[in-house]
């Protein structure tokens, strides 16, 4: 037998330095990647740490399977505000063994969405609180470092009358920055504007940034890096209640906000703040 070739994959710029410090490794694909068990270990503290700055009594997270219901994402209006982002999933029709087509699910894009519809076309009473995690997709153009197409996500969740949708957002933003602090991290809180309120523009750009709907977490990832948003806290209004059905007892449709955090983009920070000597870090937990 002739000798096996042997395929050397190699890393886009500024990925070379995680790969030598023991955290990643590279695939054949831009975007995707591989994390060590020195990764993974590091990423459960990360999580620990987040289940702690939890104030509700919800045990979590509780994780999303990768892919989502095709309806649940096009009730949301994902596919007409970001199509180009979306994963689709394909499969065999039966007795065919070359035509594939469109099954009823899509790679899940945020976590978030597989919430709304456990309670939609209904009437909630009170503030219902939701702590969530799951792996996403997002068919992204490039592949900077930061830039992943499959990632994971975390998600604190409530849905409920304004104030308290308005007040929970704002207690996580502050709860969000003594974590931070505490991890090491100094990002910066910057408003921001959120595309996902659709393709019609509910919310403009510039209305966005006038009520403070959205607030980003930005920090640097690696030394090149001016700032990448690691963690979000968001207020959506009533957008989702009202697309999903869920009302609030009060009267009018349930308001909802969330503070999401990309896990290995947190972890990018950490390392780049402290690293590749976990010995070095300070205590997650």
């Amino acid at each position: 037998m002739g000798m096996t070739e042997t395929t050397t994959v190699v890393a886009p710029t500024g990925f070379g330095r995680l790969a030598d410090g023991g955290w990643l490794r590279p695939t054949e694909v831009p975007g995707l990647l591989n994390f060590t068990p020195k990764f993974e270990t590091a990423l459960a503290g990360l999580q620990a740490a987040l289940t702690a700055a939890d104030p509700s009594p919800v045990d979590g997270p509780t994780w999303h399977p990768p892919v989502v219901p095709l309806a649940h994402i096009e009730r949301a209006q994902y596919t007409e505000g970001f199509p180009h982002l979306l994963g689709t999933v394909h499969a065999l029709a039966p007795g065919q063994d070359t035509a594939r087509t469109p099954t009823d699910t899509v790679l899940a894009p945020a976590v978030c969405y597989g919430i709304y519809p456990q309670v939609a076309d209904s009437v909630i009473e009170g503030p219902l609180s939701f702590d969530v995690a799951g792996y996403c997709y997002r068919h992204e153009a490039t592949a900077e470092l930061g830039r992943f197409r499959s990632f994971r996500m975390r998600e604190f969740v409530t849905i409920g009358d304004p104030t308290t949708a308005w007040q929970w957002r704002d207690g996580w933003i502050a709860r969000c920055e003594a974590l931070f602090t505490r991890l090491g991290l100094t990002p910066v809180v910057t408003p921001a504007s959120d595309p996902f309120f659709g393709p019609g523009g509910r919310f403009m750009k510039s209305s966005q940034l006038e009520q403070n709907l959205k607030f980003e977490f930005v920090a640097a990832l690696h030394d090149d890096d001016p700032g990448t948003a690691i963690a979000s806290a968001n207020c959506h209004k009533d957008h989702l209640g009202e697309l999903f059905a869920i009302e609030h007892a009060g009267g009018g449709w349930a308001h909802s906000s969330c503070m999401a955090f990309g896990l290995e983009r947190t972890m990018l920070a950490l390392i780049h703040a402290h690293g590749d000597d976990l010995a070095d870090w300070p205590e997650l937990v």
